[in-house]
């Protein structure tokens, strides 16, 4: 039996064995494989610049790399869940994407790219987003600051008002690019022409401690401040019959102009005023109530509410002359027919204004020959910008304002400032 067996044995295993084998073996040949070879390779991620990291949501950002679309529709860039496509890529080739940094910050942002037909995003790459805006200064409870100005030694010079003390107005302050507040103040506080601190303030001279800062408190009258003294009410430098002064800047002549409301000379009343160094002043009819001027290129811009609209408007000023003032920025068009108070004007040497007012953005960007950005609404919402900024003043690529509700900010631009023509 035990020869009979044997063969019948293995040949009963050979069966089976083909039979396991020939199916398994079959649908090796006949599976499709997961490997589209019609799919592009994976996108790359070598470098990022600038290298330190970006201004969140001012920045444009360049990704150097491999496998990227030349065609933008095609790419796309995450930075961590915020995606930028479309209209946030500039431009593209094969080794380069040119994006706007998203509104969103971080030390470690996960950045990737991707693009339509390669199976696999980009590996990770670690960049930082950095704030535009920030808090400064280290001011005191109840303590705010309104007019402000940067002096010849890059310092800023803040007039600061603290609503807790019986004389608000505490002096125009020398507030180091630390943020300490030095005191004595520069300019000793005042108690006339009324309790209150100064809305604008512009320095004039070579050197600090011998330079003057001429000032409007929202009266009728122009002030010039020496610095330490006492000014139980400042010196009264350029007046008028009737009226409010809301703003000044120097022009190249170092004529100062001023913009207010209700400014009377003989019978006729204006917004617009110029006064020269001799403190002999001259009105330019404009009708409108006039909030903020900046001198730049040759032309006063000066913001105005004429009761159906806000505006920025312009005049040639060359040579102490006021030309016909034009529209420049309809902020009633940019914010669909509101009436935002537009409180402060700053421009970059590149010719971008930076405007304040009371739209929800808070501070917009108007660029030069026409557009208009927003983007600082990250850090409204994020609590940092709560108010219209209101006054300007430009250290550097740095750009402080105060705002509204006394807050003093300091805003990275990346930008270079235009002239101020009273520091010589």
């Amino acid at each position: 039996m035990k020869r009979h067996t044997e063969p019948f044995l293995t040949l009963l295993i050979a069966a089976i064995v083909t039979f396991l084998i020939v199916p398994i073996e079959g649908c090796k040949k006949d599976a499709p494989s997961l490997f589209d070879p019609s799919s592009l390779p994976m996108p790359v991620v070598d470098s990022l610049s600038p290298a330190g990291g970006a201004l969140a949501g001012i920045d444009t950002i360049t990704i150097y790399g491999e496998n990227f679309s030349p065609n933008p529709a095609n790419d796309g860039v995450f930075f961590n869940s915020t995606l930028v496509n479309n209209t946030g890529i500039f431009s593209a080739s094969a080794t380069k994407l040119a994006v706007k940094a998203p509104a969103i910050s971080g030390s470690s942002i996960s950045v990737r790219v991707y693009v339509i037909g390669a199976v696999d995003f980009s590996p990770t790459y670690i960049y930082a987003l950095n704030p535009a805006i920030s808090a400064f200064g280290t001011l005191a409870s109840g303590e705010g600051g309104y007019g402000t100005c940067a002096g010849p030694d890059t310092n800023l010079y803040v007039s600061l008002s603290n609503s807790t003390l019986a004389v608000k107005d505490e002096g125009i302050f020398k507030i180091t690019s630390a943020g300490a507040v030095v005191t004595p103040p520069y300019v000793s506080p005042t108690t006339l022409p009324i309790n209150t601190s100064w809305l604008a303030v512009k320095f004039f001279g070579t050197s600090v401690g011998a330079g003057t800062i001429y000032a409007v408190k929202g009266t009728r009258a122009a002030y010039k401040l020496a610095p330490g003294t006492p000014n139980p009410g400042g010196t009264a430098w350029a007046a008028f019959p009737s009226g409010s002064l809301n703003d000044l800047d120097f022009d190249a002549d170092h004529n100062l102009w001023m913009g207010g409301n209700g400014i009377k000379t003989g019978t006729d009343t204006t917004d617009i005023a110029m006064a020269t160094l001799a403190g002999v002043t001259q009105t330019f009819h404009f009708t409108g109530s006039v909030r903020a001027v900046r001198y730049y290129n040759g032309d006063l811009y000066f913001a105005a509410s004429t009761g159906s609209a806000s505006q920025i408007w312009r005049a040639s000023v060359t040579g102490g002359t006021f030309g016909t003032p034009e529209v420049y920025f309809d902020a009633s068009s940019a914010y669909s027919g509101a009436i935002p108070i537009i409180w402060g004007i700053a421009f970059s040497a590149d010719g971008d204004m930076y405007v304040g007012l009371d739209a929800p953005d808070y501070l917009i960007i108007v660029h030069h020959g026409g557009g208009v950005d927003k983007p600082y609404q990250l850090y409204v919402s994020s609590g940092v910008l709560t108010a219209p900024c209101k006054s300007f003043a430009w250290i550097g690529t740095t750009l402080y304002s105060t705002t509204s509700s006394g807050t003093l900010l300091k805003i990275a631009t990346g930008k270079q400032s235009a002239p101020y023509y009273g520091i010589q």
